[in-house]
């Protein structure tokens, strides 16, 4: 592997050599103007440069005509040539903005007298603005305005210079002098502000001029999380983006939806671009991003057509500028631990009682062995936290004829299995700067992060290397490479497939049980159980020679040429290659364990098979590109048109190999592997697609009235020739009513209203690679021996497929309002939208059983999805303690439902989709409490018996009693059932729920004043259902298994008994709910659990060190922050032992009812410093 890194180490080191040598002529113009105007001066800068030009009309004279010839000259020099004296310009995120000349002289003579200054600060309007920043340039006297716009300055010097600032406005310098001429203070809008551009697909836009539904992920908000990875940062930051994760462990990937259910058929997620090449946001170095864009509707994502139906996430990434060399270190150190409550029964008497009380109930026996003076013993024990020599927890006794370990422990099995502190370090370093001649961005990232096992702790390792580099080569030619090393590796211990781990940790390690005799043999079988503890893991982890361990390496690199043909016209080619490779890595050994003194026995069956398992998965992904895009502006019209060409190719290819018989329990090669049981297996996949596109920006009266129009001629070869190639048009309007004349005095205190409109349709190749043909799998094996003594071989034939199988398509249409009030402090997004996806592919209609295979694959069920979504944003400041105190506040809301319109179920079967659905609809009983008395049990004239299974076969007490729940007869018919299984035929059921996320939110906050930070996010959902799986051991606790290893401590408090007759479960019984024949086991809505949650999901707090200490030691900033992720959750979920998400990471569209036994998410302390020298 040490090979393998260095080589890349090598590339990448050529590559920026090969691209400094290259990078040899300066960002220069060259022109000859005859007489024109200084605008097409200005005009013909931006084109052969990469810089953007912003004025004031009213403050450069864009017509005064220029006579000069440029042969290879510097921005600067054609500057200085052409600008009047009395205007100046600076540099500033890639644009140069052109203002005024303002003199200063800020020199205070000593002996100069000091003066009391006082000032209003208004818009152009005449409206105050309050909390402008007012400050004396070069020295720490500052204040704010007031509610009336006001400031006063006590002991300014007679010449200084007075800075007058606001968010929104352009910043102003004004002379002591002028003010005590004239104290009023005029603020004009900034244009830089104004001008501000969104990622859009294949270039950018102005925000304002955008007429689809955009959304802008805030980067600032993601800064100094101590997240690893980027989607992480995502959840919640853009409305009706859905951000979930399958599990808590650390390297857990993200699912991540766009605006609800998108299709029925097979993968809906979203295309995640990163720098234009498709990739995985998760293998990216979180500290690199500058942008994120999400295109929602189908108008904004067009452009990448068959690519795009579910949604597009651009991500740019940071880059160089003509600015000297600038070097930053990001690092942190944090710790976890989880989100829910570890309280467990710990004393062995209870957690033992527990257990068999259940057990019996149910069995009519106890599940221990344990005798009655067994439980005297552990009863002596109970308040023993640790143990006592007088009292030991092992001891030797005769048991089935011979000496037996018998065990009378309090053991804490969770905190034994698993730690409560998980560290994690972080480093982050990048170096950037460049100057006409070359812009270069070079970063790179390490995390190092502890796991939740405590024997053999699970580690994840991330590195992370970029380089952006940009060379202007000629004044029309422009050549960048963007390359980028990702490797990361989770090791873990156990069972193979880090969630089995908790699967079977939950089971027969009763509390009175220990994981190690006192010999130092592992615990597995005992006396006292027919059960393994833990079901072996306590064994195998206190070996620890099971290892597992995932690893994934990305290489991708990025050459991209510009070229300036003509005036307003240029074209881009870029070409992209990437590479990714997944290996796992899974050993089980052979494992030793001691039931009886000085006897070792092993596990060699199941997970103790002496067994070595290796996968590798490849990926060879190539993409080429090539647009370009022409400007025209004719008077009031601006046009801009781009169209290009697209081409991607992906090949896949993995094997999978495993033999039995390693000669090593340490060394991981299969060459140790001697054993006859031997599998592999593995195939190869690769797809094309081929796209032509355009996109047409036509913008009247200087945005006053807008439209777009785009599209996409799109072939996948994911379909059979004829059905390959398909066009996906899309078109928006907007209307910026604020800039009508007719607006008038409205614009005193609303700034902003557009209207926008916008429709498209997309196609969706997220389908199988081959699901038009037919495919023949030749590894099936026979059951039958024949004279060579093996196992016969034979072919089989996939189902047969529908010979006119072509594209899902997606249209949406989409309406979005944009506000903005009070000088933009107070801004409003907000977006409606319907969007139907048609042509899904699933089975279509119903065919005889005689007809020997599965239905043919169709484009036979339709889809429509409604939602919304609001995003409210507000920034403002005041005066305090006479120093800016600048705050902001966000709050962003969304909804959708989805329903299916079209699908072949005319019975409306319930086990299958059906016209009319709710996408995530649960149907279940009602239960209308739980009988109080035997006697009402008894005369309950409603048969049960469909759910009643465990209660009327128990040993014990058999048939309803007090403490059972009472179903409620919703059909009249005197029994509970199902019905027909049917929409029209439910039975006694109903819908009582939804497993879908509604009316999902985030707000955000923060301020910051006197170099102090804050900032504070809350992320939640309204309402989501889910009813607790048949296995939710730590919701059921011994209701689904009567050998819990953890039991919540106040668990009883919850339990029926005569004593306790409103308690929330019913009476005791063993496996109530693990099955659907079961009173708990089947869904109902008295244990049907609403997941809403409201999760802080950060806080950070930071103080940023001043600049007249730090600068001494040559450090240009300081920041030094604390940070937390997940620190609380407010939830209805009845239950402290389960994260709300957690629940809900199993649930579906048609899924409802996880069992949540997956690794724990976590609560995360951080503390960091950044610093830029």
């Amino acid at each position: 592997m040490n090979d393998r890194r260095n080589s890349f180490f090598r590339l990448f080191l050529l590559i920026l050599l090969c691209l400094g040598v290259q990078s040899l002529r300066a960002q220069t113009v060259t022109k000859v103007f005859k007489n024109e105007p200084l605008k097409a001066v200005l005009k013909e800068v931006e084109r052969q440069t990469k810089y953007s030009i912003i004025y004031k009309t009213d403050e450069v004279n864009e017509n005064k005509k220029i006579t000069a010839s440029f042969q290879q000259a510097t921005v600067n020099n054609v500057l200085a040539t052409v600008l009047d004296k009395d205007v100046e310009y600076k540099l500033q995120n890639r644009m140069i903005i052109i203002t005024k000349k303002t003199e200063r002289n800020t020199t205070a003579v000593p002996s100069q007298p000091l003066h009391r200054v006082t000032g209003k600060v208004v818009d152009v309007n005449g409206d105050p603005v309050i909390g402008a920043s007012v400050q004396v340039m070069g020295q720490s006297m500052g204040t704010i305005t007031n509610l009336d716009g006001e400031f006063t300055l006590s002991s300014v010097p007679a010449n200084a210079l007075v800075v007058v600032s606001y968010i929104g406005f352009e910043k102003k310098e004004i002379k002591v002098s002028d003010l005590q001429k004239s104290s009023r203070v005029i603020l004009r809008e900034d244009t830089a502000t104004l001008e501000e551009v969104v990622v859009v697909g294949y270039g950018t836009q102005k925000k304002i001029n955008l007429t689809g539904a955009v959304a802008v992920a805030d980067s600032k908000a993601m800064e100094d999380r101590p997240v690893p990875r980027a989607s992480q940062m995502l959840q919640g930051t853009v409305p009706n983006m859905n951000v979930t994760f399958g599990s808590g462990y650390p390297g857990a990937s993200a699912t991540i939806n766009i605006r609800g259910v998108n299709s029925i058929s097979g993968n809906a997620s979203p295309l995640v671009l990163i720098d234009g090449i498709e990739g995985d946001i998760d293998r990216l170095n979180p500290n690199d991003i500058a942008s994120i864009s999400v295109l929602k509707d189908a108008s904004s994502a067009a452009i990448y057509g068959a690519r795009a139906s579910y949604g597009v996430i651009l991500v740019t990434t940071k880059e160089g500028s003509a600015r000297k060399t600038t070097v930053s270190y990001d690092g942190r150190y944090s710790w976890s631990n989880q989100t829910t409550s570890t309280d467990f029964e710990t004393r062995g008497y209870y957690s033992a009682g527990i257990n068999d009380l259940f057990y019996t109930n149910y069995n009519g026996k106890p599940y221990t062995n344990y005798t009655e003076e067994d439980y005297r013993q552990l009863w002596l024990r109970r308040n023993d936290k640790t143990e006592n020599p007088e009292r030991p927890w092992v001891v030797t006794d005769q048991r089935d004829g011979r000496d037996t370990y018998v065990y009378y422990g309090n053991f804490d099995w969770y905190n034994y299995l698993y730690r409560k502190n998980r560290p994690m370090w972080e480093h982050n370093i990048s170096v950037s700067g460049g100057n006409e001649k070359l812009n270069y961005y070079l970063s790179g990232n390490t995390v190092d992060q502890t796991g939740i096992f405590r024997q053999n702790p699970d580690k994840y390792k991330v590195y992370n290397f970029r380089s952006k580099i940009s060379a202007k080569i000629t004044p029309r030619l422009t050549i960048s490479n963007n390359t980028k090393y990702h490797y990361n590796s989770y090791s873990y211990p156990g069972l193979s497939g880090i969630n089995n781990n908790f699967n079977t940790a939950v089971n027969h390690a009763l509390a009175s049980f220990v994981p190690i005799n006192p010999d130092g043999s592992a615990v597995y079988l005992t006396s006292l159980s027919n059960s393994a503890v833990l079901d072996g893991m306590g064994a195998i982890l206190a070996y620890g020679k099971h290892k597992n361990e995932d690893q994934r390496y990305e290489f991708s690199t990025t050459f991209e040429a510009s070229f300036n043909v003509m005036k307003n016209l240029n074209v881009r080619a870029n070409y992209s290659y990437l590479h990714y490779n997944y290996q796992t890595m899974n050993r089980t050994v052979n494992v030793p364990y001691s039931k009886y003194p000085g006897e070792i026995s092993y596990l060699t069956t199941g997970s103790g098979v002496n067994q070595l398992k290796e996968t590798q998965t490849n990926h060879w992904y190539q993409a080429f590109n090539v647009y370009g895009d022409y400007m025209l502006d004719i008077a009031d019209h601006q046009i801009k048109i781009m169209a290009g060409y697209n081409y991607e190719t992906k090949r896949l290819k993995d094997i999978k190999v495993s033999r039995q018989g390693l000669l090593s329990d340490d060394l991981n090669d299969l060459n140790l592997a001697v054993g006859d049981a031997m599998t592999m297996s593995g195939g190869q996949n690769e797809y094309a697609l081929l796209g032509a596109f355009y996109r047409l920006n036509y913008s009247y009266k200087g945005g006053r009235y807008l439209f777009e129009t785009s599209g996409r001629y799109d072939g996948s070869s994911r379909f059979r020739s004829g059905h390959r190639f398909g066009f996906f048009p899309s078109a928006s309007v907007g209307w910026r009513i604020s800039e009508e004349p007719f607006f008038g005095n409205l614009k005193k205190n609303i700034d902003n209203v557009k209207l926008r409109l916008s429709y498209g349709s997309l196609g969706n190749q997220q389908v199988g690679y081959y699901d038009y043909i037919q495919t023949i799998n030749t590894n099936g094996t026979m059951n039958y021996i024949f004279g060579d003594q093996k196992k016969g071989s034979y072919a089989s034939v996939s189902d047969p497929n529908s010979a006119d199988l072509t594209w899902e398509t997606v249209s949406t249409w989409n309406v979005g309002l944009d506000l903005g009030f009070l000088n933009n402090r107070l801004n409003l997004t907000a977006d409606a939208y319907v969007r139907d996806t048609k042509g899904m592919q699933t089975s279509g209609k119903k065919l005889p059983g005689a007809y020997g295979a599965n239905e043919p694959k169709q484009n036979a069920a339709n889809l429509r999805t409604k939602g919304w979504e609001l995003m409210l944003t507000w920034n403002d400041a005041f005066k305090l303690a006479n120093k800016p105190f600048r705050y902001n506040l966000s709050v962003g809301l969304a909804d959708n439902t989805s329903e299916i319109t079209k699908f072949d179920n005319p019975s409306k079967i319930l086990s299958d989709y059906y016209v009319g659905q709710k996408l995530g609809d649960i149907w279940g009983y009602v239960v209308d409490g739980l009988f109080r008395t035997d006697e009402e049990a008894a005369n309950y004239n409603v048969d049960q018996t469909a759910v009643n299974f465990v209660i009327n076969t128990a040993q014990v007490n058999p048939g309803l009693h007090a403490g059972d729940m009472k179903f409620v007869d919703l059909d009249g018919d005197h029994t509970i059932s199902s019905g027909s299984n049917t929409a029209d035929d439910p039975g006694d059921r109903k819908i009582i729920g939804n497993s879908l996320p509604r009316y999902t939110y985030s707000i955000q906050g923060g301020f910051d004043w006197y170099g102090f930070d804050f900032s504070i996010y809350l992320q939640g959902v309204g309402h989501q259902d889910w009813y607790p799986g048949t296995n939710s051991v730590f919701f059921w606790g011994p209701y689904a298994r009567p050998y819990s290893s953890f039991i919540p401590r106040d668990f009883l408090s919850q339990v029926w008994s005569p004593e306790n007759p409103d308690a929330y479960f019913p009476r005791p019984i063993g496996y109530l709910a693990l099955g659907n024949n079961r009173s708990l086991g089947v869904v109902n809505d008295r244990y049907l659990q609403n997941l809403a949650y409201c999760r802080l999901k950060n806080i950070t707090v930071g103080y940023t060190i001043p600049a007249v200490w730090t600068k001494k030691v040559k450090i240009e900033r300081l920041h030094i922050y604390f940070s937390g992720e997940n620190l609380f959750t407010f939830s209805p979920l009845k239950s402290d032992y389960i994260d709300p998400e957690q629940a809900s990471a199993e649930n579906s569209i048609q899924s409802a009812n996880g069992n949540a036994k997956l690794y724990p998410w976590s609560k995360t302390y951080s503390f960091g410093v950044n610093v830029t020298f």
